[in-house]
């Protein structure tokens, strides 16, 4: 949707987050209640191994998974496999003491990961004969993070295979022997609570061996009341390493490229005590970011992440604030100098909601060098309204 920008607008910073902050309550207000009563959903509380096939979006009341207990989200049995990501809404707590599985490790029976693509599927190798006179052209390790998708905003596309190693019995590489397939990369996992998540025990996207290893795939958690990693708790999303042929005259070592990792908590940051690998994007929402600086004579973007149906504006002021406490936390731009941005843009359904605000640098030289200050609120339906993080920019 468009997003409603006011020119020359200003007003003390505290008074301006206060006004606008009850009139984007009251609008949420209006706007989500007297609907329909919520669904009630079942909680996800397995006394033993358990596997879920994928075919959409899951729902569930709680989550509690008992140590010694893994559950595995899986694509169905189709050729070709479906593209379902593992996208579980839970509307209290999520609690991992056992494990939470969308790794590539695959034992017959249990399927593909929920997620996984074959986008950055690693090349195929050839070996042809052994000994000094033989070859070998190893496979390639799958590729992701860094290759394709993206932490933020968050990707769906998970983990891809390594590639095939093709061999031939003779060093003239004409004798077709047979063809070891590359690893499974891991999946995708978006777990979205109302209440908060906790992990104890295990969540993995990791990639699985072969003759290359998979990549890892992305992983999502989100809390509502906060996200811990405790001391004991693992969330990782690695590439496999693969060492083909092991003890081999020529051995090579074919790694599958880490995924993604990404930790959310409104209004607090997450708590990583616990093991997280590779080092995740630790978000506190409402999260604001920009990606380019602003230049004189063009417009200027910057984003702001929340949850879905968050009304959200935005302001600058080219002096930075103090800290100032305000009912929806400090205050990181100064009152003097605060102009209006963007108001009661409302973020949309999705995974990953965020709105874009756009806004015109003036063609002024003057303004080249000069710092701003800029920050957000946001106002979910459910979740009391807080300030974002505070970044400054500087006029190219």
């Amino acid at each position: 949707m468009p997003v409603h920008t006011r020119k020359n607008e200003r007003m003390p910073a505290s008074c301006a987050w206060r006004t606008l902050g009850v009139r984007v309550l009251v609008a949420a207000g209006a706007l989500f209640t007297g609907g329909a009563m919520r669904a009630q959903f079942p909680p996800l509380a397995p006394t033993s191994d358990t596997t879920i096939v994928v075919s959409g979006p899951l729902h569930y009341s709680s989550i509690v998974v008992p140590v010694g207990v893994t559950v595995r989200f899986v694509l169905p049995a189709t050729f070709p496999p479906p593209f379902f990501p593992a996208v579980i809404s839970c509307d209290g707590d999520a609690i991992v003491h056992g494990t939470f599985s969308i790794s590539g490790n695959i034992i017959v029976g249990f399927g593909l990961p929920a997620g996984r693509v074959t986008t950055g599927q690693g090349l195929s190798g050839i070996s042809c004969g052994s000994g000094p006179f033989g070859f070998l052209l190893p496979p390639q390790g799958g590729r992701h993070a860094g290759t394709y998708g993206s932490a933020l905003p968050f990707s769906l596309a998970g983990g891809s295979p390594g590639g095939d190693l093709v061999n031939y019995s003779d060093t003239s590489c004409t004798l077709f022997a047979r063809r070891d397939t590359g690893g499974e990369g891991g999946g995708t996992l978006v777990l979205l609570a109302g209440g908060r998540i906790e992990v104890d025990g295990t969540v993995t996207a990791d990639g699985y061996g072969g003759a290359a290893g998979g990549s890892g795939g992305s992983i999502l958690l989100r809390g509502a009341a906060g996200v811990s990693v405790l001391p004991t708790g693992f969330v990782t999303s690695r590439g496999w390493p693969t060492q083909y042929p092991p003890g081999s005259w020529s051995p090579q070592v074919a790694y599958g490229a880490p995924g993604y990792v990404r930790l959310d908590a409104w209004g607090s940051p997450p708590s990583i005590q616990g093991t997280v690998d590779p080092p995740p994007t630790a978000l506190e929402l409402p999260h604001l970011r920009t990606q380019i600086s602003p230049r004189i004579g063009m417009s200027w973007q910057c984003e702001v992440f929340a949850p879905e149906n968050a009304a959200v504006f935005v302001a600058v002021s080219g002096t930075q604030g103090t800290g100032t406490p305000t009912p929806f936390g400090p205050l990181g731009i100064d009152g003097p100098s605060a102009t209006i941005l963007a108001y009661a843009a409302i973020t949309p359904p999705g995974h990953d909601p965020f709105v874009s605000v756009s806004t015109p640098v003036p063609n002024v030289p003057a303004l080249v060098g000069l710092t701003f200050w800029v920050q957000a609120l946001a106002a979910p339906p459910a979740l009391p309204a807080r300030l974002s993080n505070t970044i400054s920019v500087v006029v190219q």
